[in-house]
């Protein structure tokens, strides 16, 4: 109705008229300013913006070259000689270029699906090195006793 006003329904008195939130949504994890449960805020929302309702991806810690969506499809759907090759599929999209740009922002996030932003390489080896670091120092206390 919203889209084509010819669809609208006369209104009349004693009508009662029930607007509801909009129930679909994603889940937003991994390197992101917001790992969560977001609701659609548009009839469509692209992968561009899915990120922009995460609250962006966190610079310290996400890899903009890697950025997944996680969609699950039904079996009927594999079927089909159109359908998806899998019930489950990831897209990859690589935010450092203008094709991966252009790319999320034309993909459209379809309801319960993941958006997953990667973490970066450097991150996960300074928790390594962290985590060796600690485990010397600890080491060392031990010995010292």
């Amino acid at each position: 109705m919203l889209g084509n006003p010819v669809h609208d329904p006369a209104i009349r008195g004693g009508d009662r008229v029930l607007i509801e939130a909009d129930p679909r949504s994603f889940k937003a994890l991994g390197a992101s300013q917001r790992e969560d449960i977001i609701g659609f805020d548009e009839q469509d929302v692209s992968a561009l913006r899915a990120i922009s309702l995460m609250g962006g991806i966190a610079d310290t810690r996400a890899d903009p070259r890697g950025i997944l969506i996680l969609r699950r499809y039904d079996e009927r759907e594999t079927l089909r000689p159109d359908g998806p090759p899998n019930t489950r599929v990831v897209f990859s999209f690589d935010l450092t270029t203008a094709d991966g740009l252009f790319s999320a922002d034309e993909f459209q996030i379809q309801p319960d699906d993941i958006v997953l932003a990667t973490q970066a390489p450097a991150v996960t080896t300074q928790r390594v090195l962290t985590l060796f670091g600690a485990f010397l120092g600890f080491g060392r206390a031990v010995g010292s006793l």
